[in-house]
């Protein structure tokens, strides 16, 4: 695209790149560089449902989204940025008021991930519309999110998994004490029993037979 340098009057192909919030225009021809500011895109439509973050129409009386009344957004809308956490509002003043500098941004990402307030900062991104330095950051908080939600899932197995363990020590001392059992039982079955000497029998007297010792004991 061929432009009129500002600076040596000259009409040049100038290149152009993204910087931030602005875009940066370079002559080749004495080097001038100068920032233009970017004219974000704006989707059709109102405002930001405050609740889900959809586009809403001025004219409507509810978010077509969520449902969310018009009369009732600006307190919600409040009641939301007063439960976010002072520093995460504090980093995203100071990220809003120098949008280029990406040592900002890194500190709100990290302000988000320490309180989880991802869907809070996320809201306040999108608002910018197609802003290329918000599409980035908002590409990082998703994964951020990811991440965290992973994390959470992971320890959950492992504290669901100490039922188990107590159950595994149990079945354990029950089956010890059934082994002990019929080792016990085994033993007593094949236990000898000691005999008993049969009794002598009783000679009956006879009259007039001679009585011998062996008779009398």
């Amino acid at each position: 695209m061929r432009v009129e340098c500002e600076a040596c009057r000259q009409l040049v192909e100038a290149s152009f790149d993204v910087d931030g919030d602005a875009v940066r225009v370079s002559c080749p021809a004495c080097g001038h560089a100068s920032r233009v500011p970017l004219m974000l895109a704006r989707e059709p439509g109102g405002p930001l449902c405050p609740k889900c973050g959809a586009r809403r129409r001025e004219a409507s009386t509810s978010c077509a989204s969520c449902g969310l009344a018009s009369a009732r957004m600006a307190a919600f809308g409040d009641a939301l940025d007063a439960s976010v956490p002072p520093s995460v509002r504090e980093a995203w003043t100071r990220a809003a008021g120098d949008w280029g500098d990406a040592a900002r941004h890194d500190e709100l990402l990290r302000a988000a991930a320490a309180h989880s307030s991802y869907a809070w900062v996320a809201g306040r991104y999108r608002a910018r519309g197609h802003d290329p330095v918000a599409a980035r950051q908002l590409d990082r908080l998703r994964r951020a999110a990811e991440a965290t939600l992973l994390a959470g899932a992971t320890v959950r197995r492992d504290a669901t998994a100490r039922p188990y363990r107590s159950a595994t020590g149990l079945l354990a001392i029950l089956i010890a004490a059934i082994t002990v059992g019929l080792i016990y039982t085994s033993i007593a079955r094949h236990r000898v029993a000691r005999p008993i000497a049969p009794a002598t029998p009783v000679q009956p007297l006879v009259p007039g037979h001679p009585v011998s010792p062996s008779t009398i004991r």
